[in-house]
């Protein structure tokens, strides 16, 4: 098993508050604290053709006995672990991402940086914020 940075770019996430995610069965939305170093706010990214994700109780202080690589506050694509062996086929990417207070693991095909909102507010308020603009109009049908 191999752990290694993404070759993507993201902005680094934040020390203090866990992150906000939400499933549609085929897409994962993540939503995080940006680092005051990286400018603050919040993230969006979008993990699309989501074969897997689990958010586990996984704080800073137990990466160490995590049963994949996880780096603190870190995104890290693993390859080589059993994660990924049942959709082979599907040459999906596995993640840890690491939060203050918990892990998310997600196994995905694509993943892209949506949005990006000011300090002031939690992530789970900016994802809402952020569906909510992003879903079309009842009144538009």
């Amino acid at each position: 098993m191999e752990a290694k940075t993404p070759t993507e770019a993201f902005p680094s996430i934040g020390t203090v508050q866990n992150p906000a995610l939400f499933s549609d069965g085929d897409d994962l939305l993540l939503s995080y604290e940006i680092a005051p170093v990286a400018g603050g706010g919040i993230a969006i990214l979008r993990f699309s053709s989501v074969i897997h994700f689990e958010q586990n109780p996984t704080n800073t202080k137990g990466l160490a006995d995590a049963k994949y690589p996880t780096r603190h506050w870190e995104f890290t694509e693993i390859s080589g672990a059993d994660r990924t062996e049942k959709w082979e086929s599907l040459q999906p990417r596995f993640w840890t991402v690491s939060f203050n207070d918990v892990t998310v693991e997600v196994v995905f095909e694509k993943v892209e940086y949506l949005d990006r909102q000011p300090d002031g507010t939690c992530p789970s308020v900016a994802l809402v914020d952020f569906l909510s603009r992003s879903a079309p109009s009842a009144h538009a049908r």
